[in-house]
């Protein structure tokens, strides 16, 4: 695990008023935003990463975290955020998805983005072979999805024996997203919802699941065909940054003329 990797980063517009937080998932990184935060920051927006309790350290560390440390330390991180920013969105990877869902219903947020939620979530091969390979191998050097999957991977595998004392936070991701769907109602933010069709843990019609039981908001629901579930492919993730900026941009002139 590279710890440079690893580390919250935030990057400040020259006008600080509008902030987008992303929020990465289970064993993931701060740096998994790192091209997105880059593309994203402008005069008017700010973008900070964090990272949640329990990653960027060992394996021990991850296994003994309380799953609620991961939504208390974005609610905190929120309100922080609220006393400098006017606007604030939330960008969610995978579990991050959940947890802004979750943090929209307890503070008021302008806008959601979801990438890859884990409202149901499967066991593939491509999945167990790809985890394999992000765990074992270093030799695959010239594999781009490989690469971003072995950069983005936010626990330290030097006590690699403590793996089996993972599988409690793992489940967690379920059992978070069954809470989150029955509280979905409660969300009014706006919802941006990307899903890749290859997802190898997501069930691609987790997207659906979602934009069906938002009620009380506006969804706009793009599917990714060659992205993955942690990977996402140039062209995909520049319409994401196309769309999340005409997203922020629309919402901004609404917000003014009121």
């Amino acid at each position: 695990m590279n710890p440079h990797n690893h580390q919250p980063f935030t990057l400040e517009a020259e006008i600080p008023e509008t902030m987008i937080l992303c929020i990465h998932g289970i064993l993931g990184s701060p740096g998994q935003f790192q091209t997105f935060s880059t593309l994203f920051n402008g005069k008017n927006i700010s973008v900070k990463s964090l990272l949640l309790p329990g990653h960027g350290s060992n394996g021990k560390e991850f296994a003994f975290t309380k799953p609620t440390a991961w939504q208390d330390h974005v609610d905190q991180e929120i309100s922080k955020l609220k006393e400098k920013y006017e606007f604030i969105y939330l960008m969610g990877h995978s579990l991050g998805g959940l947890i802004a869902l979750n943090a929209s219903i307890k503070q008021s947020i302008n806008g959601i983005v979801l990438l890859n939620t884990p409202i149901r979530t499967r066991i593939t091969w491509q999945q167990i072979s790809l985890s394999f390979r992000v765990l074992i191998s270093s030799k695959e050097k010239n594999n781009l999805i490989l690469q971003t999957y072995r950069e983005s991977f936010g626990v330290d595998l030097k006590d690699w024996w403590t793996i089996p004392l993972w599988i409690p936070r793992l489940l967690d991701v379920n059992r978070f997203g069954k809470i989150i769907l029955n509280k979905l109602q409660d969300v009014n933010s706006e919802v941006l919802i990307y899903q890749s069709r290859q997802d190898e843990t997501v069930v691609p019609g987790s997207a659906e699941i979602l934009k069906n039981s938002l009620h009380q908001c506006r969804v706009t629901l793009n599917y990714l065909e060659k992205s993955k579930h942690a990977f996402f492919e140039i062209n995909e993730l520049q319409v994401i940054i196309k769309d999340v900026k005409n997203f922020i941009a629309d919402d901004l002139i609404k917000s003014h003329l009121k």
